[in-house]
């Protein structure tokens, strides 16, 4: 599964903070390792086998908690790019959807 890869360490994004900057966890934040976990930083989406680096920020015309982006990713031993939304809803839960596929 090309969204999911071993998080080895935090990949360094810019110094300032994302709108979506922070680890969202469907379980358990405070685990060591969870496959459920994304981590936000900068430019960087990290998942549990795979990272990101987001490029070309487009806001999504009626949605104000929503961006457009060009996902370039590496894990499991490939590369990709694909178009990725992330967007939050009300309680602060990230939701992610790509091509084919959502998650929150």
């Amino acid at each position: 599964m090309h969204r999911v890869a071993l998080v080895l360490g935090l990949l360094a994004g810019p110094a300032i903070a994302a709108p979506f900057d922070g680890v969202y966890d469907g379980f358990d934040c405070t685990a060591p390792i969870s496959d459920e976990r994304v981590t936000i930083r900068g430019d960087r989406i990290v998942y549990y086998e795979s990272s990101c680096r987001l490029t070309d920020p487009q806001s999504v015309g009626g949605w104000e908690n929503a961006t457009l982006y060009w996902a370039n990713c590496r894990g499991e031993g490939q590369d990709w790019r694909e178009r990725t939304l992330l967007m939050t809803r009300m309680g602060g839960d990230l939701i992610v959807i790509g091509n084919g596929w959502a998650e929150r």
